[in-house]
């Protein structure tokens, strides 16, 4: 898993996929800001050009629809896309939100936590990722996201 997709991975995966239950169904919006990164031992040159990505590309939005069928089934159901992940603690209850999320793929790991707020229209998380294999890194970022209205089909 090279450094890019994951920091990308870490923040898409976790803010959508954590909020599918408990929600109203319809289209949401979310995005996602990187806040620190971090890569020990890494090459300068490499850190550094992944800063400048992160720098440039630090802030993703998406639109996604959450049908009735999705809100029913729960976040884990997300997962069955990438069968490299897993969860290793999920909570969400109350209006709080707290999982732990691993994956192993391409000779490294990944795990991410992510704490935070939601309702049925709307959610607001901060999660921290570590990879481990031949390269390290450490990434933080914040999520918020609200339902818009019914889904657009788009």
């Amino acid at each position: 898993m090279n450094h890019r997709t994951f920091a990308i991975y870490a923040c898409l995966l976790i803010a959508p996929t954590a909020v599918q239950a408990q929600v109203q169904p319809g289209q949401w919006e979310a995005s996602t800001a990187i806040n620190s990164i971090d890569m020990p031992g890494a090459p300068p040159q490499v850190a550094q050009m992944m800063k400048s990505q992160m720098a440039s590309n630090g802030k993703t939005r998406m639109t996604y629809c959450i049908t009735p069928e999705q809100a029913a089934q729960g976040p884990q159901e997300m997962l069955k896309q990438n069968p490299s992940c897993r969860f290793t603690k999920y909570s969400m209850k109350g209006g709080v939100i707290s999982t732990e999320m691993s994956c192993s793929q391409n000779g490294g790991t990944m795990t991410a936590r992510a704490n935070g707020s939601y309702t049925p229209t709307s959610f607001n998380m901060t999660s921290n990722a570590v990879m481990s294999g031949r390269m390290s890194m450490r990434l933080s970022s914040t999520s918020v996201g609200r339902r818009i209205g019914p889904c657009t089909g788009k």
